[in-house]
């Protein structure tokens, strides 16, 4: 924000245009700061909700290669039987 003084002295005009930093700029910075916690907040929630489900789906699918791998033993061990015999 910009203030203007004008000073008129005689036939002189002086002009002072002076910056002013706004007092809500603290609080503008506050909110930024806020928001900026609020999004880190966010993305680590979703982080940890990511890591979650890819650990519930490495279980299933480890459930399925482990079932798997036993049902491959067991025609296996029946063909094994049946050459035996």
């Amino acid at each position: 924000m910009k203030a203007s003084l004008i000073y008129i002295q005689g036939e002189t005009v002086t002009v002072l245009t002076i910056a002013m930093e706004p007092a809500s700029r603290k609080e503008k910075q506050k909110q930024r700061d806020s928001s900026t916690r609020g999004d880190r907040a966010k993305q680590k929630s979703a982080q940890q909700e990511l890591k979650q489900r890819q650990r519930a789906e490495i279980y299933a699918l480890n459930k399925v290669m482990t079932e798997l791998e036993q049902q491959q033993f067991e025609a296996f061990c029946k063909r094994m039987q049946s050459q035996g015999e």
